[in-house]
């Protein structure tokens, strides 16, 4: 959307919400500001990396207090991913986060 000139670039450390000032038309199920139904993942700058905000619906529960194992690894895969692409993209000093893509998820 940045490169595109659909949305100006924020200040680094400025942006708020790194998925709403780089993407707000995502429709992400784990992190898009577009997805009404998605879980609406918010990661935001913190010393060293990025901090996840969220609320987990009960209806993505396996059980009562139990979230799904699919949702945590969505989770885990959309702060990851942003993870990586706010550090690729202050090393590189580009205007916007590039494409990040999850090859494998191990969890034990």
């Amino acid at each position: 959307a940045v490169k595109a000139g659909i949305i100006d670039p924020p200040e680094p450390g400025k942006e708020g919400f790194v998925q709403d000032a780089y993407t707000p038309n995502s429709k992400c199920f784990g992190c898009g500001p577009a997805n009404a139904e998605g879980l609406q993942l918010k990661s935001k700058r913190v010393s060293g990396g990025l901090e996840a905000l969220l609320s987990i619906p009960q209806k993505y529960c396996a059980f009562p207090g139990i979230v799904n194992g699919g949702v945590i690894s969505t989770l885990m895969d959309c702060h990851g991913n942003w993870t990586a692409a706010i550090a690729l993209m202050d090393k590189a000093g580009l205007p916007m986060p590039p494409l990040t893509l999850t090859s494998s998820v191990f969890i034990s």
